[in-house]
């Protein structure tokens, strides 16, 4: 597999961390199964959805607290290795090795491997290479590209030789699998879990637009999308790629933990784009006109929504001004079931 080694920014990862699907995450089902090693820092703040935090006066009994996964000092020539379960099977596009506030303790390289297996891995399996040793940059999120997806469902990352990373995150792409369905039945083809995607938003200053599609429903307010306040008119609106062309038949709007910020009301577009993200000369159809929002509810609209006979590629939720919604379900028939 080849690695684009070129240095990234900041803002790179960000970009990715905003806009593709984590399937390490553990609001999905992510796990860490095992590690050689976590003496200072354990291995399961890996996959924390909170951003890596140093407390200068922090200490353990075991050495300076840090927030993260950090093994001891090798001395024997080997190297220290975790085991992370995806939430599914999925398509890993590129992954994200954040080394914030390690700054004297970072590894120097890690090597990366996968497994594509409905059961977890044992002593016998047989890793196979992902990237092979890649530097990383101490105190830095650094953004490991792959020239095509690979279809995995396990993560070996191995630390050369040893030392700390606070933050690991898989990007990719959760296949549609219709076998998991009986034959006619409707799907949330924006779901996560089903291969939808947020794919572009007028603003997400509170809080990520991938939680709009998140499995259940939202634990608090930062489990949902959040816009700030609008000052200079408008409104705000979010772009979501459906995982298949849908026939739509129920729309679902839940502000869930929204009591004092959610919008006055919301309108729902949707097209057919062969593109990840329409452009600007892409043609929007109406599918739910202009509908009054309640606080704290999950809205069901079914005799509202026009133009419903169409496939669709893309839906936009435009929410009037401004707010928070916790989750959007757009349930429907994908080509061939019609």
């Amino acid at each position: 597999m080849k690695v684009d080694l070129k240095q990234t920014t900041e803002n790179q990862a960000e970009i990715f961390a905003q806009t593709r699907i984590n399937l390490a995450s553990r609001a999905l089902g992510g796990d860490v199964l095992s590690c050689s090693d976590d003496f200072f820092a354990e291995k399961d703040n890996l996959l924390l959805a909170s951003e890596p935090v140093f407390l200068p006066e922090k200490f353990t009994a075991y050495g300076k607290w840090m927030d993260g996964w950090e093994s001891r000092r090798r001395r024997d020539g080997k190297n220290d290795w975790v085991v992370i379960r995806l939430a599914v099977m999925g398509d890993v596009e590129a992954l994200e090795v954040d080394t914030r506030h390690f700054k004297g303790n970072a590894p120097g390289a890690v090597q990366l491997e996968y497994i594509a297996s409905e059961t977890d891995p044992d002593e016998k399996t047989r890793w196979q290479p992902l990237a092979e040793r890649t530097e990383v940059q101490s105190d830095f999120r650094n953004l490991i590209n792959f020239d095509k997806p690979v279809r995995a469902s396990h993560i070996r990352l191995t630390m050369i030789p040893d030392g700390g990373i606070a933050r690991l995150r898989v990007y990719g792409d959760i296949p549609l699998e219709s076998q998991n369905r009986l034959p006619g039945e409707p799907v949330d083809t924006a779901a996560i879990m089903n291969g939808g995607r947020s794919v572009a938003c007028s603003d997400s200053f509170f809080s990520s637009m991938q939680n709009l599609l998140l499995p259940g429903r939202g634990t608090d307010m930062h489990d949902g999308w959040e816009t700030r306040r609008r000052r200079q008119g408008g409104h705000d609106w979010m772009i979501v790629r459906l995982s298949v062309p849908t026939q739509i038949k129920r729309i679902e709007v839940d502000t869930l933990h929204f009591k004092g910020n959610y919008p006055d009301s919301c309108t729902i577009e949707a097209c057919q784009s062969p593109d990840e993200q329409p452009d600007e000369n892409t043609q929007w159809v109406t599918v739910l006109p202009e509908q009054k929002l309640h606080a704290h509810r999950n809205h069901t609209f079914l005799k509202q929504l026009e133009n419903a006979r169409q496939l669709y590629t893309h839906v936009r939720l435009n929410i009037f001004p401004d707010g928070g919604v916790s989750r959007l379900r757009v349930i429907g028939y994908e080509a061939n079931q019609l």
